[in-house]
């Protein structure tokens, strides 16, 4: 089972999708470009200053990251700053519950259903298509008002792994998770202990 991510400070946040592609330059000027995989997140996590002293955060927090490691636990992270659309705040979201996916046109565009007519979508919102244990994330890649509650096209970012999704797939808007692990020993140079408070800094990747 996943667990949820247990902080929400940050300092900075550098996760972004790796496209899969390899590429390389011919002598003779050509540009080639293969796909070696499905597209996955991937990145490090700061978090603001945990303070060793009194309750100690920091020693809480760095037992967490090498229980979840040691676990091989799936961990469901919410980016604090993409928890709804962009047109949007908790006081006037208009949407309850989620929206379902009702179609993969291809690779790059989903046809959802249950969306609320009129909803402002922008180029760099977030989602996120939870099937079973598989939670794909994906930015919006074009602007959009949803006209249809029944069926809206929407372009996603980057490409959707193929044979991997279905009709009735949930599509999350409001704080849509990232399925991430956690990368082993990515903080060793964060567990030397500070007198003040100091923040730790980690590899995640997209859980598969």
């Amino acid at each position: 089972m996943p667990v949820n991510f247990p902080i929400n400070a940050y300092s900075s946040i550098d996760l972004a999708p790796d496209l899969g592609v390899v590429t390389a330059r011919t002598e003779g000027g050509l540009f080639i470009t293969s796909r070696k995989a499905d597209p996955f997140w991937h990145g490090t996590y700061t978090t603001g200053p945990l303070d060793p002293r009194g309750a100690n955060d920091r020693a809480e927090f760095l037992a967490w990251l090498t229980w979840a490691a040691d676990n091989n636990m799936r961990v469901d992270f919410l980016h604090p700053r993409h928890r709804l659309p962009r047109a949007y705040t908790a006081a006037n979201w208009p949407m309850i519950g989620d929206a379902s996916l009702s179609d993969i046109v291809d690779q790059r565009t989903i046809s959802v259903f249950g969306l609320t007519a009129g909803l402002d979508l922008r180029r760099g919102d977030r989602l996120s298509i939870l099937q079973g244990d598989q939670v794909i994330h994906r930015w919006i890649a074009a602007p959009v008002i949803v006209a249809s509650a029944i069926s809206q096209d929407i372009a996603v970012t980057p490409r959707l792994p193929l044979g991997v999704l279905a009709p009735a797939a949930v599509v999350r808007l409001e704080n849509p998770p990232l399925r991430a692990i956690l990368q082993p020993g990515s903080w060793a140079d964060s567990q030397r202990e500070e007198y003040g408070p100091s923040p730790v800094t980690f590899g995640l990747m997209e859980a598969v």
